[in-house]
Order: C-alpha cells, then sequence, then structure tokens
C-alpha cells in the first residue's frame, strides 16, 4: 500500500504494529481509530484527552515531555515500526536537537508520516492547515492500519457537526475577531491557517493577517475587534487573561461589550475535537444562535 504524504511516497507492507506518536492530536486520532495496542510510546499530552477517546488513553506510555520531544536514543529504543509527527521538517525530528530526523527513523526501519502538517511555515496556509486537515490524517490512518471503515465513521460525524455551523451562520454579519494567546506586551495572538478557517467559518474575520504571532499592545489595541477569543491551555486561567484584557484594552469594542469567550486550543488544533471548537467559536461570535456544543 502506498500513499502520498508531504511530497513523499510512503510505501506499507502490512498494517504497523509499533506506533509512536509525536503530538497529541496524532494520538487522539489512533486512539479513536481503535488502535491503542498498536501504540507504544507518545510524546507527554499537553492538555486533557477529549471524553471520546480518555479511557483508551489510559496508561500510555509517555516519552519526551509536554513540551519536549524524545532524543534519538529514546525514540529507537521503542523500535517503531510507524512515528507520526506533526511537522516534518524541524520541531520532532530536528537532528541539531538530538532528536532522530526522518532520514533516522527511515534507515531504522520505520515508517514516517506528517500529520496536518508538512513545513514550518505551513500553518500560515488555510489551504495547507485547515478544519479539515484531521479528516485527511484519519483517512491516512485508516488506509496504513487497515480501519478505513471506522475512519469514514468517524469522519462522517465531523462533517455532520461542521455542517450544522456552516447552516447556521449562513447570513450572519461577519464579525471582527482576535484570537489572543496570552502574553503582556507584545501579546499572542493565534493567525493563518486553522484559526482563520475556524473563525471565517464561524463567521467572522481573523483581524490579524496569517503570519502574524506577537503584536504590540499597540497593535492589538487598534484592531477594533467587535469579539476576543481567548485560547487557553492547560495552567492557564481564563478569569486572569479576560481581566488583562479589559484593564489593558478598555476601548476596544469587544472589551466594552463584553464579548470576550473561552476557547481552549486544544480545541482549535487539528484534532478530533476540532468541532468542538467550531461550535464555540460560532456560539461566541453570534450568541442568538445558542448551538449545542458536540461532544469531545
Amino acid at each position: 500500500m502506498s500513499l502520498e504524504n508531504c511530497g513523499r511516497t510512503i510505501t506499507v507492507d502490512s498494517a504497523p504494529d509499533r506506533v509512536v506518536s509525536l503530538w497529541q492530536s496524532n494520538t487522539e486520532a489512533l486512539l479513536a481509530l481503535g488502535l491503542r495496542d498498536k501504540i507504544v510510546a507518545v510524546q507527554a499530552d499537553y492538555a486533557p484527552y477529549p471524553d471520546s477517546v480518555t479511557k483508551a488513553a489510559d496508561g500510555l506510555q509517555t516519552i519526551g515531555s509536554m513540551m519536549g520531544f524524545p532524543s534519538k536514543e529514546v525514540l529507537l529504543s521503542e523500535k517503531p515500526d510507524f512515528v507520526t509527527g506533526q511537522v516534518l521538517e524541524g520541531f520532532a525530528f530536528d537532528a541539531s536537537q538530538g532528536y532522530a530526523s526522518v532520514e533516522q527513523l527511515e534507515q531504522a526501519g520505520a515508517t514516517v508520516y506528517g500529520a496536518n502538517l508538512c513545513g514550518a511555515t505551513d500553518s500560515q496556509s488555510t489551504k495547507i492547515w485547515n478544519i479539515d486537515s484531521v479528516s485527511k490524517t484519519l483517512r491516512d490512518y485508516g488506509t496504513i492500519f487497515n480501519v478505513s471503515a471506522k475512519a469514514d465513521e468517524v469522519i462522517a460525524r465531523l462533517d455532520a457537526e461542521k455542517e450544522e455551523v456552516v447552516k447556521a451562520v449562513q447570513g450572519e454579519p461577519t464579525v471582527k475577531t482576535a484570537y489572543f494567546n496570552g502574553g503582556s506586551g507584545p501579546v499572542i495572538v493565534l493567525a493563518g491557517g486553522i484559526y482563520d478557517d475556524l473563525i471565517s467559518t464561524a463567521g467572522g474575520k481573523n483581524v490579524f493577517s496569517s503570519d502574524s504571532v506577537y503584536v504590540s499592545k499597540e497593535e492589538f489595541a487598534a484592531s477594533d475587534a467587535d469579539v476576543i477569543l481567548v485560547g487557553t491551555f492547560p495552567g492557564q486561567d481564563f478569569a486572569t487573561q479576560k481581566a488583562f484584557l479589559e484593564e489593558n484594552f478598555p476601548d476596544l469594542p469587544a472589551v466594552k461589550n463584553g464579548r470576550i469567550s473561552e476557547v481552549p486550543t486544544q480545541e482549535t488544533d487539528s484534532s478530533i475535537s476540532v468541532m468542538v471548537g467550531l461550535t464555540k467559536i460560532a456560539n461566541a461570535l453570534h450568541p442568538d444562535l445558542d448551538l449545542p456544543v458536540p461532544s469531545s
């Protein structure tokens, strides 16, 4: 069996038996497809697992840390025949950081699959990284592990949840939106790629350009955002972030009108929870809709 991945053709003669996942959203997709018994190790999780796979995730062996990937020696010691990461260029496969490169893993007999992104700048493009990226990953995993029927089932659920939002926001006014991710000056914003796709699908427009990451407090104040989404992660308190925005940007329409909403970053990754994030964003942008949030 062969398929295209990140400009490469990868070939798998039989379903892999020793899988290492180096990004939590990839792990969640594997678990959603019932592949728990194939996973020998994963990078430490960066957020609670979605309810639908929490039980399956119990007891997974972790290597590396929440913010650090496993060393080359640790990864190779697991004798993986399949390694899946988020970005093939650098990051988990950066040999200069002591990690195993894609080439080194392939030489050791592992197939390497890049889920969602291939290069470091792909995250800026909605054509490459978008709401439907997780469906492509699920479909490819389904092919690789001979569980295509299960993949189709999960994808169909995600598609139905997306369609509910698309239909609900049709005809609604476009809402100027900022996605704040912490920092006190400069501040961090989420823009480009999946973030822009989520916001636009929910009926909004990101007020920051696709290459924005750090913006000055002055730039943020001048954004004229009608809604501010706050992307929280474990250890980050929404109330504290909200108070910072209210104190520092009192003249922004979003602050004046009390339109600041929490949307955890885990739910805006290309994961099986992405439609949870999409629905929460739609409700933040169009509160009269009050759409039911799907289970994760």
